[in-house]
C-alpha cells in the first residue's frame, strides 16, 4: 500500500528538508575543523564557564551576561567536552532548528488547507537551513542557536496551550539572552491590559487573545529576572549595575562603528542589516505574516521591539546574531508569502520562492567568505 496522501507529503517533505540540512551541516563541520572560533564573545563565555568549575556561585564571574548559558557550558566542560566539541554541538543544534521549524509550522496548518498551503512548512524549513545567521552561529560557541530553540519551544507551547511549558521555556531563554525580556514585558503588558475590557475590545483579535493568556506564561520568567537582579544586588551592592555596565560597554563599541552618520546609524540595524541576512525573503515575509501569525508570535515580536528600542538607545550592537531567534518566524511567514503569491497563478510560488532561496544561498556564501577568508 502506498499510504495516505498526507503520509506521502510528509515523507516527501522530510526528504526535501534533509538535503539542504545535511549539506549545510557538513559545510559547518568543515568550517569548524579548518577555522578558529569566529566570535570573540564566545571565547568569553567559554572562559567564564571554565571558571565556574572552580567557583560556581560567584555572580561577578558572569560580568554583564545572564548565567544560563555559562552553566550549560560548564556542564559540558565537566562532561569532558572542549571548546571545539561545543562548536560541533552548536553545529548539530543548527541542523535541528530547521526540522523544528518545519514541524512547528506543520502544526499550524489547518486540516482543510489547500495543497499549496501545506507546502509552506517544508519551504520554511528549507529557508531556515540555508539562512546565513543560522549557519554562521552554527560554527560558533555562541548561545544564539540554543536561544533560538528555546524561543521556538515557547512559541509552540503557547500555540498548543501548554502555558506552563511556555513559561519555563521563556525563563530559560531570558537566562541565556536578555532580549527575551522584551517578549516577557510585552506578554505581561498585554496580560495587564486584559484586566481592562474596554481597552481589550478595541484591540485586533490576535492581540485580544494574547491578553487572555494565563499568568503562568509570565510568572516563571519574571521570577528568573527578579532572582538575577537580586543576586547582582547582593553581589555588588547596586541595583541594575550590570545594566549600566552593558550600556557603558556598548556605547564605547558603537562609537567605533563605521556608520557614524545619524541616519545611517539609525537605519543600519533595522533596515540594512536584515537585507544582508534575509535578502529577498523580506518582501515574502511582508506578504505572508498575516497568514502565518499565531498567538505565540507575540514572543518574537516582543524580542524584536526590545532589540529595536535597545539599538535606538545604543544599548545593543548592530550584530546580525541578534536576528537568529527571529529567523524561524521570518522563514515561516516568507513561505506563506510565497504561497500567497501563487494563489492566482501557481507557478508564481516557485518563481518567488526560488528567487528568494537563490538570493539567500548567495548571501550565505558571501557571509562565509567574508567571515572565514577575509576576516581571518
Amino acid at each position: 500500500m502506498c499510504g495516505s496522501p498526507r503520509a506521502h507529503e510528509r515523507r516527501w517533505s522530510w526528504a526535501a528538508l534533509s538535503v539542504p540540512t545535511l549539506i549545510t551541516a557538513i559545510g559547518r563541520a568543515w568550517v569548524i575543523g579548518h577555522f578558529p572560533e569566529p566570535d570573540g564573545d564566545a571565547k568569553g563565555h567559554l572562559g567564564i564557564a571554565a571558571s565556574l568549575l572552580i567557583d560556581p556561585f560567584r555572580v561577578a564571574r558572569h560580568w554583564v551576561w545572564p548565567p544560563g548559558y555559562h552553566y550549560f557550558l560548564a556542564a559540558l566542560l565537566r562532561l569532558g567536552m572542549d571548546a571545539q566539541g561545543i562548536r560541533f554541538l552548536n553545529c548539530a543544534l543548527a541542523a535541528v532548528l530547521p526540522v523544528v521549524v518545519w514541524r512547528y509550522a506543520e502544526s499550524t496548518i489547518a486540516p482543510s488547507a489547500s495543497h499549496l498551503e501545506r507546502l509552506a512548512p517544508v519551504l520554511a524549513g528549507v529557508l531556515c537551513a540555508v539562512m546565513p545567521v543560522v549557519n554562521l552561529l552554527g560554527t560558533s560557541a555562541q548561545p544564539g542557536t540554543l536561544f533560538a530553540l528555546l524561543v521556538l519551544v515557547a512559541v509552540w507551547s503557547i500555540d498548543e496551550g501548554r502555558f506552563a511549558a511556555a513559561g519555563w521555556a521563556l525563563a530559560a531563554a531570558v537566562m541565556v539572552r536578555y532580549e527575551a525580556a522584551g517578549a516577557i514585558a510585552l506578554l505581561a503588558a498585554l496580560r495587564l491590559v486584559g484586566f481592562c475590557p474596554p481597552v481589550v475590545n478595541r484591540l485586533p483579535a490576535d492581540l485580544r487573545r494574547a491578553c487572555r493568556l494565563p499568568a503562568v506564561v509570565v510568572v516563571p520568567p519574571l521570577a528568573a529576572i527578579l532572582g538575577w537582579v537580586v543576586a547582582h544586588r547582593v553581589a555588588d551592592g547596586t541595583w541594575l549595575g550590570f545594566v549600566r555596565e552593558i550600556y557603558r560597554v556598548t556605547h564605547a563599541q558603537r562609537a567605533t562603528y563605521f556608520h557614524q552618520d545619524v541616519w545611517t546609524d539609525f537605519l543600519f540595524f533595522p533596515v540594512v542589516q536584515p537585507y544582508y541576512l534575509f535578502g529577498l525573503t523580506i518582501p515574502l515575509f511582508l506578504l505572508g505574516i498575516r497568514r502565518a501569525w499565531r498567538d505565540g508570535f507575540i514572543v518574537p515580536l516582543g524580542i524584536y521591539l526590545f532589540l529595536l528600542g535597545s539599538y535606538t538607545c545604543k544599548g545593543v550592537l548592530a550584530s546580525g546574531r541578534y536576528y537568529e531567534s527571529l529567523t524561524p518566524f521570518l522563514c515561516i511567514a516568507a513561505a506563506h508569502g510565497a504561497c500567497v503569491v501563487g494563489e492566482r497563478w501557481r507557478p508564481a510560488t516557485l518563481l518567488a520562492y526560488g528567487a528568494a532561496l537563490v538570493h539567500i544561498v548567495r548571501l550565505l556564501l558571501q557571509t562565509g567568505r567574508w567571515t572565514f577568508h577575509v576576516a581571518w
